[in-house]
């Protein structure tokens, strides 16, 4: 399959309140998206980016490392949008 290969980004969470349940929800949405799997994964924990629930148990504070991983290239629109939306501190954060 040609479009098929791992991707990752690293990225953090700028904003004051963390990873709750409103950025979980979106990112979920977006993950839907996606063709094949997408996941967040903080050290050794790797969750589906597609569960809310998932998502939370991060527990993912303000400056967690977070690893984005998709696993087709096909994907690289959501992985990008997922990305921008930790990196604009989930709308949440003033520039």
């Amino acid at each position: 399959m040609k479009n098929s290969g791992t991707i990752t980004r690293k990225t953090s969470v700028i904003n004051e309140l963390g990873m709750h349940a409103r950025p979980a929800s979106k990112i979920a949405q977006m993950a839907e998206l996606a063709h094949s799997d997408v996941w967040l994964c903080v050290n050794s924990t790797k969750v589906d980016a597609t569960s809310i629930i998932d998502i939370l148990t991060l527990c993912a504070v303000k400056g967690t490392q977070i690893v984005i991983e998709i696993e087709n290239q096909a994907d690289s629109v959501v992985l990008d949008q997922i990305v921008d939306f930790f990196e604009t501190g989930f709308g949440e954060v003033e520039r």
